[in-house]
């Protein structure tokens, strides 16, 4: 009998032409599934009994002292059940699995502020030691700032190539390819402040401008870029933080925060990643009337 994990590498991840961090991370619900289980998951665990049992110990049995958070079990329950539906697709096991309903609390969308990211920058600076034949100090400070200035995603930045990079223009192009939907090329402005710095280090046109995936596991960039902020005194939120921040303060100072984050749906932008704090938020008292509370004359 087939494992899932086979079903996931074999064919899954080469039919849908999956990144390797998004293997990588499906490959770790499967962990957590065999760990439940107690031996290797095989697709005869496909059915609705087993996999309403796992959701349910996902979200009640504590790992390492702590409940996994209902946007995890739904993560959870999002890889396992398009891993059922291609195994069900291709008669690989008897028939479509139903999946629980899980409800996942939405919490408002939280980016750094101008002030952290500045704190980050500075904290960057200190940074020791080097990514390949770059300083570690300056591929951060260079890494932040463009995440901040152009609002793309660390994993779009970290494939841009010397060649994409105008420095005389200040323009940065990150290819379609390289991009979460592998189609929207776009075009970014940065401040000639970055393009400065990033010229200290200017290589060969097709050499990577952080060289990060060439010398390290893109999981442990997160990691170091909590260090950075931990040393800063900014809570950690990892990367997508900053481009939420980007977009937020885009949208503050009245440009179009949609466009600039490159989503199709202006929903998306308002949902997931405009900061309330930092563009604010309607409020009823804005546009209620006033309330006439004055005491009024006893009727004769």
């Amino acid at each position: 009998m087939m494992t899932i994990r086979e079903l996931l590498n074999d064919r899954y991840a080469v039919l849908k032409g999956l990144r390797d961090r998004t293997v990588h991370m499906i490959n770790e619900t499967i962990d957590r599934l065999e760990e439940f289980l107690g031996r290797e998951a095989t697709l005869e665990d496909f059915t609705d009994l087993q996999m309403a049992k796992f959701l349910r110990w996902r979200a009640t049995v504590p790992r390492k002292g702590r409940l996994a958070s209902p946007a995890t079990v739904a993560k959870d329950k999002s890889h396992l059940s398009s891993l059922a539906s291609l195994a069900a697709r291709k008669r690989l096991i008897p028939e479509f699995i139903d999946f629980p309903r899980l409800k996942v609390p939405t919490r408002p969308p939280r980016g750094y502020t101008v002030d952290e990211v500045s704190a980050i920058i500075r904290s960057a600076r200190r940074c020791c030691g080097s990514v390949g034949p770059v300083p570690s100090a300056w591929l951060f400070m260079t890494l932040v700032r463009a995440c901040w200035e152009t609002g793309e995603r660390v994993g779009g930045l970290l494939n841009v190539r010397w060649r994409e990079v105008d420095l005389d223009r200040h323009v940065l192009t990150v290819l379609g390819e390289t991009r979460k939907d592998r189609t929207t090329t776009i075009e970014r402005q940065i401040s000639g402040e970055l393009g400065n710095w990033l010229a200290t280090q200017r290589r060969g046109e097709q050499a990577l401008v952080w060289p990060w995936l060439e010398n390290r596991k893109q999981d442990s960039i997160y990691q170091q870029l909590a260090k950075i902020c931990r040393r800063a005194g900014v809570t950690p939120r990892g990367f997508h933080a900053i481009r939420k921040a980007s977009g937020s303060y885009v949208k503050a100072g009245g440009g179009d925060a949609t466009e600039h984050l490159g989503h199709a749906s202006a929903r998306t932008t308002q949902k997931h990643y405009l900061d309330t704090r930092i563009v604010g938020q309607q409020s009823a008292l804005d546009f209620l009337p006033p309330l006439d509370l004055t005491p009024k004359p006893k009727p004769k």
